[in-house]
C-alpha cells in the first residue's frame, strides 16, 4: 500500500495534529474503508478509542500505540509503520516545544534533544529574598494503606547520620500502576516542613512513549531556575550546570523527588552532596547500582493487601455499595490484582453509575479478554496514565527484544508461578540466557520472585502478556511454545514420579516421546527433591493439565494426569485427584485408547471410594476391571480387584472383601507376581482381623511382609506393618504393636503417603493409651488430626472425639 503523505501547513502544533489525524482518515479510506468493528477486530483497540482517534474535530494527538495499531490494521508494512512512528514523534516534539516557556528557547536552553523537565520554576533564591520552591504535586485524594512503607520512609529519615556527608536516598521501585509516585508525593508532603529550603519535583520521563528520558542536565537547569538562579548565569556545559546545582544545595535542607527514573545514570548526577537533603527516587526498574554505589535504601512496592484494597474501594465508592455486596467487592479487588491504578479505574467506572450493583462490574471484569479494555478511563486517549494497558506498554517497550519475547510467551503459562527451567523451556532457550531475560523482567518489575527460583506476575500483567503474544507471535510460534511447556512439565513429572514412587507398581506406563527441541526438564535426582517438586508445582500442574485439555492435546493431557495421580492419591488431595482423573478419562475416550480409559476408570473408582461414594466406586472399578480383562492386563486386573476389596471394606462387607482379595491372590500367583501377592496377602489378613480371626490373619500378613521386603516394595511393607501392628493391638499385645506401627509410620513418611500417616498416628495413639500413657496418646492423635484437618477428611471428627474423651 502507499501511505497518505500530508503537506506541511502553517498553524503550529494544532495544525500538525489536524494534518496527522486527517492523514489517518485518508489511510483508512485507502485501505477500503473498513468499519470500526472490523478495525477493532484487527487491532484489538476498542471502537470508541478508534473513533476518537479518527475524529475530524480532534485537537489532541492520539496515543502512539493507538496510531500504530490503526496503521497496522490498515495493512501497513513494517517500513511504513516505522515512518508513521517517526512522524508521530515529530508532531509530539513540535507540540511539546510550543508548550515550553520562551526562556527555554534562549541562549541558555539545553542542547537539542534534552527537553526541559516538567518542573515549575518559582522565582526567588535561597538567600531569603524570595520564597523557596514548593514544587510537589497535589497528594492523591484517596491515598490509603502503605502503613509499613511510610514507617520505613520515616525511619530512614530519622536514622540519618548528621555530618557524614552522605545524602539520604530512598529508591522506591515497583510495577506500573502500583502507586510509586503517589507514595513518594504523599510522604514528601508529610515531611515537607522539615525541609524549609524547598521541595523540588521532576518527572524524569523514564518510560514516556512520546520521547527519550529527560537528561539530568535539563532537570538541573529547571531546578536552578526554581532556586532563583537567573537563566543567564546557568552554565551552558553539562558539568558546569550540575556543579552549580550541587553548590546551590550545599548546606540546605531540601527535599528532591525524582519521579519515573529509568536507570541510575539518569539519577546519579542529580544527587546533592549535602547530608541535610532527602532524595526520593521512583522507578519501574530496580536500581541495584544506586543502592550499591550511592547508598540508596531500596523500597520495593507491591500491590495492596486485600484489606488495603477494600479500604481504597470503600474510600472511592462509599461504605454502602461495598457493605451491600461484600463478596462482589472482594472479587472485584482480586480481579483488579489489587493494583491501585486498576482499582481506581474500576471504582471510577462504578461511581459513574451509582445505581449499578458491584456484581455487575465484577461480572464484566471476569472476562479476561475484556478486562484491560474495561480498566481504562473514558477519554483515555487524552490521558494515557488512566489506562492500564498503556502504562504496562511503557515498561514493555523498554525491554530488550529477548526479554520482550519471553514476557509475551509468559502469557501462555497458566500460572500461578514458574521456575527458571520452565521459562527456558517455554522460550526454547538455554537456561543461562533465559535467566538473563528473567533478571531483566524482574528489574523492570514485570515479574516478581522471592528467591530467583520461582517467578510470577499478577493477572493483569498476565492478560497483557497474552495480548502481546497474540498480536506479535505467529500461531505456529505460540503452538510450539505451548508444546515445549507441556513437554517440560510432563518430562519433569515423570522424572519425579520415578524417584518418588519407585516401588509403586501401579504407576501407569506413560510411553513418553522425545521432548520438543529446547525443552529443559528440572533436575530431580532423589525422592526428597521429587516430593518437594510435586508439592511446589501441584497448582501449576493443575493449570497445565487444564490447558492441555482445553487445547485438545489429548496425549499430553492423559500423560500429565498419569504422571501425578500417585502423588495426589498418597497426598490425599481428593478434589484435585478427581479432576485429573476426569480429564484423563475424557482424553482417553476422545482418542479411543482402551488401556488409558481403564486406568482413568480405576483412578475415579479410587477417588469415589476415598470420598465414601461406594456405589460410584463399584461402577468405575467394574468398568476398569472389565477393560483390563479384555486387554489381558492381569497385573492391573488384580490391582483393581484389591481396590474392589477396599470398597467392600468401606461398606463393612468384610467377607466380600476377603473373597475379592483371594481372587486377586490366585491371579497374582498364576502370573508369578510377588508384589501383587504381597498386597493380596496383606488385604486378606486385614479383613480376616476385622472378621474376628486375628491369629489366622497374622500368618497371612507375615507372609506378605516377607514378600514385600524381598521385592523392596516400601509401600507394601508400610501397609503390612500397619496391619501387623493392628493385629497385635487387637490381641492385647501392645508392646509388639507399637514398633510395628512406628516402622510403618517411618516408611509412610519416606514414600510420601501423607494421608495414611494420619491413620498410623491414630493407631499409635490408641496403643499408647492402652499402655497407660495418655500424654503420648494425645501427642500422636494431635499429629494425625493436623493431617486430617489439612485434608478436610471425614475421619477428623473421630480423632477429635478421642482427644475430647482423654484430656
Amino acid at each position: 500500500m502507499t501511505e497518505a503523505q500530508p503537506r506541511p501547513e502553517a498553524g503550529g502544533a494544532t495544525a500538525d495534529v489536524s494534518a496527522f489525524v486527517r492523514d489517518l482518515r485518508a489511510l483508512k479510506v485507502r485501505a477500503g474503508q473498513p468499519s470500526l468493528q472490523e478495525l477493532q477486530r484487527r487491532s484489538g483497540v476498542a471502537r470508541s478509542t478508534l473513533s476518537d482517534a479518527l475524529s475530524p474535530r480532534r485537537r489532541a494527538l492520539p496515543r502512539l500505540e493507538v496510531c500504530l495499531a490503526l496503521v497496522r490494521a490498515c495493512g501497513a508494512t513494517p517500513a511504513e509503520e516505522a515512518r508513521w512512528r517517526a512522524r508521530w514523534q515529530d508532531v509530539a516534539r513540535a507540540r511539546d516545544e510550543s508548550r515550553s516557556t520562551p526562556a527555554a528557547h534562549g541562549p541558555d536552553s539545553p542542547a537539542s534533544g534534552s527537553a526541559a523537565p516538567p518542573v515549575r520554576a518559582v522565582p526567588g533564591a535561597l538567600d531569603g529574598a524570595t520564597a523557596a520552591p514548593r514544587q510537589l504535586p497535589a497528594t492523591v485524594r484517596h491515598f490509603t494503606g502503605r502503613v509499613g512503607e511510610l514507617k520505613d520512609l520515616h525511619a530512614l529519615l530519622d536514622e540519618r547520620i548528621p555530618g557524614c556527608g552522605a545524602v539520604v536516598i530512598s529508591a522506591i521501585a515497583g510495577t506500573a500502576g502500583v502507586g510509586k509516585t503517589a507514595l513518594a508525593v504523599h510522604f514528601a508532603h508529610r515531611v515537607a516542613e522539615r525541609f524549609p529550603d524547598g521541595q523540588l519535583f521532576a518527572d524524569l520521563r523514564g518510560f514516556d512513549p512520546a520521547g527519550p528520558p529527560v537528561d539530568a542536565a535539563g532537570v538541573a537547569r529547571g531546578f536552578l531556575v526554581a532556586l532563583g538562579v537567573p537563566p543567564a548565569r546557568i552554565p551552558a556545559d553539562r558539568e558546569g550546570r550540575l556543579a552549580l546545582y550541587r553548590s546551590r544545595l550545599a548546606g540546605t535542607r531540601t527535599l528532591i523527588v525524582l519521579d519515573n527514573a529509568r536507570e541510575a545514570e539518569q539519577v546519579r548526577p542529580l544527587l546533592p552532596g549535602a547530608d541535610t537533603c532527602l532524595v526520593l527516587v521512583t522507578s519501574r526498574n530496580r536500581m541495584p547500582g544506586l543502592v550499591a554505589l550511592d547508598g540508596a535504601v531500596p523500597l520495593a512496592l507491591d500491590v495492596l493487601s486485600p484489606g488495603e484494597a477494600l479500604d481504597l474501594l470503600t474510600l472511592r465508592l462509599g461504605g454502602e455499595p461495598v457493605r451491600d455486596r461484600p463478596d462482589a467487592a472482594r472479587e472485584l479487588v482480586e480481579l483488579c490484582a489489587r493494583l491501585p491504578l486498576a482499582l481506581n479505574l474500576a471504582a471510577a467506572r462504578a461511581a459513574a453509575h451509582p445505581g449499578t450493583p458491584l456484581d455487575v462490574w465484577t461480572s464484566e471484569l471476569r472476562d479476561v479478554r475484556a478486562r484491560l479494555d474495561l480498566l481504562s478511563a473514558d477519554g483515555a486517549d487524552t490521558d494515557a496514565h488512566a489506562d492500564v494497558r498503556a502504562v504496562f506498554s511503557w515498561s514493555y517497550r523498554a525491554l530488550t527484544p529477548g526479554a520482550a519475547r519471553l514476557f509475551r510467551l509468559l502469557g501462555l503459562h497458566p500460572g500461578p508461578h514458574l521456575s527458571a527451567a520452565a521459562a527456558a523451556s517455554l522460550a526454547g532457550l538455554p537456561p543461562v540466557r533465559a535467566r538473563r531475560h528473567l533478571d531483566e523482567l524482574h528489574r523492570a518489575h514485570l515479574i516478581t520472585t522471592p528467591d530467583r527460583e520461582r517467578y510470577s506476575f499478577h493477572d493483569l500483567l498476565r492478560a497483557y502478556a497474552a495480548e502481546r503474544t497474540a498480536a506479535h507471535d505467529s500461531p505456529q510460534e505460540r503452538a510450539e511454545a505451548t508444546l515445549r511447556m507441556l513437554d517440560h512439565y510432563l518430562q519433569t513429572a515423570h522424572r519425579a514420579g520415578t524417584h518418588a514412587y519407585t516401588d509403586e507398581t501401579s504407576w501407569p506406563p506413560l510411553d513418553l516421546a522425545e521432548p520438543s527441541a529446547g525443552v529443559t526438564p528440572e533436575e530431580v535426582t532423589d525422592r526428597r527433591r521429587a516430593l518437594a517438586w510435586y508439592r511446589d508445582e501441584q497448582p501449576v500442574l493443575e493449570g497445565v493439565l487444564a490447558l492441555a485439555d482445553r487445547e485438545r492435546l489429548d496425549g499430553h493431557a492423559w500423560q500429565l494426569a498419569g504422571a501425578q495421580v500417585s502423588y495426589l492419591l498418597k497426598s490425599g488431595l481428593w478434589q484435585q485427584w478427581q479432576q485429573v482423573s476426569e480429564i484423563a478419562l475424557a482424553a482417553a475416550e476422545r482418542t479411543g485408547d482402551l488401556a488409558r480409559q481403564a486406568h482413568a476408570h480405576r483412578w475415579l473408582g479410587q477417588v469415589h471410594r476415598s470420598q465414601d461414594r461406594q456405589p460410584q466406586a463399584h461402577r468405575e472399578l467394574r468398568l476398569a476391571l472389565d477393560l483390563f480383562d479384555a486387554l489381558g492386563d492381569r497385573t492391573r486386573q488384580g490391582k483393581t480387584q484389591l481396590d474392589l476389596a477396599l470398597t467392600y471394606g468401606e461398606e463393612h462387607a468384610h467377607a466380600d472383601a476377603v473373597a475379592e482379595s483371594r481372587r486377586a491372590l490366585r491371579l497374582f500367583e498364576a502370573i508369578g507376581d510377588p508384589d501383587g501377592q504381597a498386597l493380596a496377602l496383606n488385604s486378606i489378613g486385614w479383613y480376616l482381623t476385622l472378621l474376628g480371626s486375628p491369629r489366622e490373619a497374622l500368618g497371612y500378613c507375615r507372609r506378605a511382609l516377607e514378600l514385600a521386603r524381598a521385592c523392596g516394595n516400601l509401600p507394601a511393607q508400610a501397609s503390612t506393618l500397619d496391619s501387623i501392628g493392628y493385629i497385635h493391638h487387637s490381641l492385647g499385645e501392645y508392646h509388639e504393636a507399637l514398633p510395628a506401627y512406628q516402622e510403618s509410620l517411618r516408611l509412610r513418611q519416606v514414600v510420601g503417603d501423607y494421608f495414611l500417616q494420619a491413620d498410623i498416628h491414630t493407631h499409635i495413639g490408641d496403643t499408647h493409651l492402652a499402655l497407660g500413657d495418655t500424654g503420648a496418646a494425645r501427642h500422636s492423635w494431635t499429629q494425625g488430626l493436623a493431617i486430617l484437618d489439612d485434608l478436610r477428611h471425614r475421619d477428623a471428627d473421630a480423632v477429635r472425639a478421642r482427644l475430647d474423651r482423654h484430656r
